[in-house]
């Protein structure tokens, strides 16, 4: 009897130390998480929350948050003023423009055609200004790095203007920032991992 509570001890113990590294990252956010740390979700995708539904927002979840940060002498405070919805990404890639230039070539338009036809269920809610697009702009690592963020952000106002134009939208609906080499997705030092970095990306975001 003595070794089967023994035994039983042990089983127990290596169960508990099994499960506590999810139980930690459930009290962090309040997200259901598997034993490798990832968020569980439905069966409609969306990500599964405990019982205690916490105001944190993950990103990976469809959710970002807007932060400010505000110094004085006495302290520095961090603040959460507005909590956004990702309603629909799309990424673009490969879009071409005339050598060092913003202009979009035709087969640029044809691949921002299929984007426009993805955004027009957003159409409504861009003229009734309870949404609006983030568009994002990314560049390879081809050139210096302080020009290519600035032309990044010249490719990313062009996709705005055609998009805006296509989508019969207000072109202040369409928030735009260039993020030059930032954030790759594939290696610059291929020809096909360039192609893909060099890409604009769409939040289509409800307030």
């Amino acid at each position: 009897m003595k070794q089967s509570k023994t035994a039983m001890a042990i089983a127990m113990g290596l169960f508990i130390s099994t499960i506590a590294p999810a139980q930690a990252d459930e009290m962090v956010n309040n997200y259901v998480r598997s034993s490798d740390g990832t968020v569980v979700r439905d069966g409609s995708g969306d990500c599964v929350r405990t019982i205690d539904m916490t105001d944190v927002l993950l990103e990976e979840c469809g959710y970002a948050q807007k932060i400010v940060v505000e110094k004085t002498p006495e302290a520095t405070t961090v603040k959460v003023v507005e909590k956004e919805v990702v309603l629909q990404k799309v990424v673009i890639p490969n879009l071409q423009f005339a050598f060092d230039s913003a202009e979009l070539t035709g087969d640029s338009k044809a691949i921002l055609d299929k984007a426009v036809t993805d955004l027009t269920p957003y159409k409504e809610s861009f003229r009734a200004q309870t949404s609006h697009a983030d568009i994002k702009g990314y560049t390879d690592t081809s050139g210096p790095e302080d020009y290519n963020l600035k032309l990044s952000e010249r490719r990313a106002n062009s996709v705005a203007d055609y998009l805006a134009a296509e989508l019969g939208a207000d072109r202040s609906r369409m928030m735009v920032t260039g993020m030059g080499e930032a954030d790759p997705v594939a290696d610059n030092n291929t020809r096909e991992g360039r192609i893909l970095n060099r890409r604009v990306e769409v939040n289509i975001i409800k307030k």
